[in-house]
């Protein structure tokens, strides 16, 4: 990551509670630490936001508004995968974590589908 690097951040706790599609923004890298990332929405340097660099956390002693990813592809996927998985529970009737990859969900849900 350096300076000038686009990012997007997606809505997440009270951000995310209204909306029904999910909220999803870009913006730029400001300051990069060691420890941690500083982002704003371009042109926009003041309204900044921080992440923890390992965990990819907003950076706040309250609940976090959003998740940070580094690619639109990243986001794509794991709302995929959530609704995949959440098809497989409903078909098999279970409340307990899925523990498969996301081509592995995605062949299940082709199989039941048919």
């Amino acid at each position: 990551m350096k300076t000038g690097d686009t990012v997007f951040l997606k809505a997440v706790g009270n951000n995310a509670r209204y909306r029904k599609e999910t909220h999803i923004v870009e913006y730029k890298v400001g300051k990069v630490g060691r420890k941690y990332l500083e982002v704003h929405p371009e042109g926009y340097v003041n309204n900044s936001v921080k992440f923890n660099m390992e965990t990819k956390r907003q950076h706040t002693n309250f609940q976090p508004d959003w998740e940070l990813y580094f690619s639109m592809q990243e986001i794509l996927d794991e709302e995929e995968f959530t609704k995949l998985s959440r098809n497989i529970k409903k078909k098999f009737d279970t409340y307990s974590k899925v523990d498969l990859t996301l081509d592995q969900l995605r062949r299940i849900s082709q199989i039941i589908n048919e």
